[in-house]
């Protein structure tokens, strides 16, 4: 109970910093704090107009920061997909008049990369911002790149003659090489900068402040409820709306922890998002969720004067407003019971057939391009039919500006190594991909004679849901169990399982290794969303591993959280409707990913970045 005093004290401090109590004197903005373990019914009401006042005023705020930093990023990013055409361009001229290869015009290219990364912040901090900084839940932009391109940043070989070479650039005429390199550099950082300012700014104000602050309104409306049910109910119900109180400040206090990890480490303390923290607010849902029933029911029956207990709209899947799912998207309708249970037996059935081809791959002998098309084409098939089964309709949005860009990588020549880097928002997902990157318009778009066989980068016992323990044994409902199926998974399926217990080196290194064969998927949030508006933050480390010269594919699937969503645990209640998928033009990895210093292998701000594009994809930004 102190560790939470003293943690509400300084989020209090914060929010006055950030104006949720303009013209309040300052002495009213104090926290009760616990006295022998309880606070009085006047300090009880006194938090929960402090939380409530903060809860009130977070929706617009949100809005409002969320729009700035959005309005920077879609200004910003015509310009850098201009750079990358414009450094594509000049790295074939490079190559072409025989001045070097590809990997000496790369490191010309990061020489004035890392003397723009070192340049002042381009995007400025209000107060309330600089408040969370120095809380440690939010960084300025650039920040650890900046920190340390700035001691390790040399000036451009004078000696080297190829800088001043001419060239042409579209738009801009004819400058030197170094002039030309420094300009398209500059212009990727502040892309960068915009990037990881609208990502800093939705981890901070959606993914922490408006997850917390419904949290944290519901713990202080039942904390005062519980208080004032005192002689009215029977006190082992009393009790019991207590202890979850007590469970639900612990779990808050882990949130606070998890916000407080620096993202900058590799190894991160505790945990920095991923898969903990994921199934961490998935369990704060549920635990606040059955907390508003229980006290309801207990409000009524001891019949007090306080307004009714409610679960906020975010926590409910219901939340309204700008930065929300667009309304074209989601759910449609609801199976009904009996019909969820006969379709979620026939999708069982069509995983036994798909484990089936699989096994029967295993035993044929075939050559691994023969076997790899085979087990692809027979994913897709299971994707779609699943999707067929529960009534998901998946549209695909190429984005105008992808033409260009494949061209000029040259994609259709099979010889870029490719990651597509998919939204993690529902148990539907993989259905979605499978279907997508088999579609006509994927295939059209990347210049593929026809369906391409991907390795996906996975975690270890993705079918455990399907294993019942029955009497000791474990039954599975696909015919193999967990580890057979990831077994199969990489020697059939290709692809690469990262176990639980390693860590992300050598199974992500042998992914970069795979991408020399075949297209590779990345779910690089590492787990599934656990509500709608949760966008977790890149698995930066992952990044680390990837080669330089990869191209880097964005996709967004837009209102599939609705379909299937991981919330409540265990869910299995499939709902019919509409996917959007948008694929976004591709990256090349020379012109954003950090260079290759030990000091920046975190990739910090690239990974931020395309966690920036997917919310701006994602999400609607109309009100």
């Amino acid at each position: 109970l102190l560790r939470y005093d003293e943690a509400a004290g300084e989020l209090l401090r914060v929010a006055l910093l950030d104006g949720h109590f303009a013209g309040e004197p300052s002495q009213r903005v104090e926290w009760p704090s616990y006295s022998d373990g309880t606070v009085n019914i006047e300090g009880l009401t006194h938090r929960q107009w402090l939380i409530t006042t903060i809860y009130d005023g977070i929706p617009s705020r949100r809005e409002q920061r969320l729009g700035d930093a959005h309005d920077r990023f879609r200004d910003l990013e015509p310009t850098y997909i201009n750079a990358n055409v414009a450094f594509l361009g000049l790295r074939d001229e490079f190559v072409t008049a025989g001045r070097g290869d590809e990997a000496e015009f790369g490191q010309l290219y990061h020489t004035v990369y890392l003397d723009a990364l070192a340049r002042p912040n381009p995007v400025p901090l209000d107060d309330g911002e600089a408040a969370l900084v120095e809380f440690r839940v939010a960084r300025a932009p650039l920040a650890h790149a900046a920190s340390v391109a700035g001691k390790i940043s040399a000036a451009p070989a004078e000696d080297d003659r190829r800088w001043n070479d001419l060239y042409h650039a579209d738009g801009v005429g004819q400058a030197s090489l170094r002039t030309q390199l420094r300009r398209i550099a500059e212009q990727v950082v502040d892309f960068l900068a915009a990037g990881e300012h609208l990502a800093i700014r939705y981890n901070c104000f959606s993914n922490f402040i408006w997850f917390g602050i419904s949290v944290w309104k519901v713990v202080t409306d039942v904390e005062l409820l519980a208080e004032t049910l005192g002689g009215k109910v029977a006190e082992r119900w009393r009790s019991q709306l207590v202890d979850y109180v007590r469970l639900l400040q612990g779990m808050l206090l882990e949130f606070l922890e998890a916000h407080l990890e620096d993202p900058a480490q590799i190894r991160p303390r505790d945990y920095w998002y991923g898969q903990q923290y994921s199934y961490l607010t998935r369990d704060m849902i549920d635990l606040t969720t059955k907390l508003v029933k229980g006290a309801r029911r207990l409000q009524k029956r001891g019949n007090v004067d306080l307004a009714e207990i409610q679960l906020p709209p975010l926590l409910a899947g219901e939340a309204k407003g700008r930065y929300v799912d667009y309304p074209h998207v989601g759910a449609s309708a609801e199976h009904g019971k009996w019909s969820r249970r006969v379709k979620l037996m026939k999708w069982v059935g069509l995983f036994r057939r798909r484990t089936q081809h699989t096994v029967r791959l295993k035993k044929q002998q075939l050559s691994d391009t023969e076997r790899l098309q085979s087990s692809w084409d027979a994913a897709s098939d299971w994707g779609r039919s699943t999707l067929d089964l529960f009534g998901v309709d998946v549209q695909i949005t190429i984005d105008p500006r992808f033409a260009q860009m494949a061209q000029k990588l040259e994609l259709a020549s099979g010889k870029r190594r490719v990651v597509f880097f998919p939204t993690h928002q529902s148990l539907l997902d993989h259905p979605v991909m499978y279907t997508t990157l088999s579609s006509p318009q994927m295939i059209e778009a990347m210049g593929w004679d026809g369906p391409q066989p991907c390795s996906m980068l996975a975690r270890a016992g993705l079918t455990t849901p399907t294993d019942l323990k029955i009497a000791g044994r474990t039954i599975s409902l696909i015919g193999v169990d967990a580890k057979t199926a990831d077994r199969l998974l990489e020697e059939i399926d290709g692809y690469v399982i990262l176990d639980r217990s390693d860590d992300s080196v050598a199974p992500t290194a042998r992914f970069a290794r795979v991408l020399e064969e075949r297209p590779g998927v990345v779910y690089g949030a590492g787990t599934t969303s656990a509500y709608d508006l949760q966008v977790l933050p890149m698995q930066h480390a992952l990044f680390a591993y990837l080669p330089a010269d990869i191209v880097l594919v964005p996709i967004a699937m837009r209102g599939i959280h609705q379909l299937w969503p991981k919330c409540p645990a265990g869910n299995s209640n499939i709902r019919p409707g509409t996917v959007e998928v948008v694929v976004s033009p591709p990256i090349p990895g020379e012109t954003t990913l950090l260079p290759r210093k030990r000091a920046l292998r975190t990739q910090l701000e690239p990974a931020t970045l395309f966690q920036a594009i997917h919310i701006a994809q994602l999400l609607n930004p109309n009100p």
